[in-house]
């Protein structure tokens, strides 16, 4: 928990350790911004069509962890807003919990579709680099086999659920994993 009276102070510094990835980042902390409690409120542009757990990773891995473990990490509740968006609109965003249920068949399908291997093509052909923030070439692969629509969201939820926030993480970590699996 935070107390208000260091509400500023950091925030400030929150906003310092953001700022070399999130350019144009807002901060505020403050009381029942958007829910009950402490909140803080992260805006950037950069979270446009990011999913809610990417946009939470990718805030929480520019800190310090030291800063984040002593001075955020109990008694709030983050928002990581794209321009325009309220609290409210985080919240009602799909979550990997959300598909928890249907892991098994959206595994299946990605395997019977060749969807890493498509995600190699995109990469190793140039057509796509992999991102560090975003599913672009995640997102492109997936089209290419045939998912469509909601279906990809449920893809990329999907992976973040298996710990992969961006095109790098599929590639660099799930892609070999998956390699390695059907190879046994």
């Amino acid at each position: 928990m935070i107390d208000s009276r260091d509400f500023q102070r950091i925030q400030d510094e929150l906003a310092g350790y953001l700022r070399p990835i999130f350019d144009d980042v807002r901060v505020e902390i403050g009381t029942d911004l958007h829910y009950r409690g402490t909140n803080i409120v992260v805006t950037s542009k950069h979270f446009t069509g990011l999913l809610a757990e990417q946009r939470f990773h990718h805030v929480v891995r520019v800190l310090p962890e030291d800063f984040y473990n002593e001075k955020l990490r109990r008694g709030v509740v983050w928002f990581e807003l794209a321009p325009g968006e309220s609290g409210r609109d985080l919240m009602q965003m799909p979550r990997a919990d959300d598909v928890r249920k249907d892991e098994a068949a959206i595994e299946a399908r990605l395997r019977k579709s060749g969807f890493f291997s498509e995600l190699q093509s995109v990469v190793e052909g140039g057509v796509e680099t992999p991102s560090v923030m975003r599913f672009d070439a995640t997102r492109r692969a997936l089209a290419a086999c045939g998912f469509k629509g909601s279906e990809v969201q449920r893809a990329c939820l999907f992976l973040i659920g298996r710990g992969a926030f961006c095109d790098a993480h599929v590639v660099n970590d799930l892609a070999p994993e998956f390699a390695s699996d059907s190879a046994a």
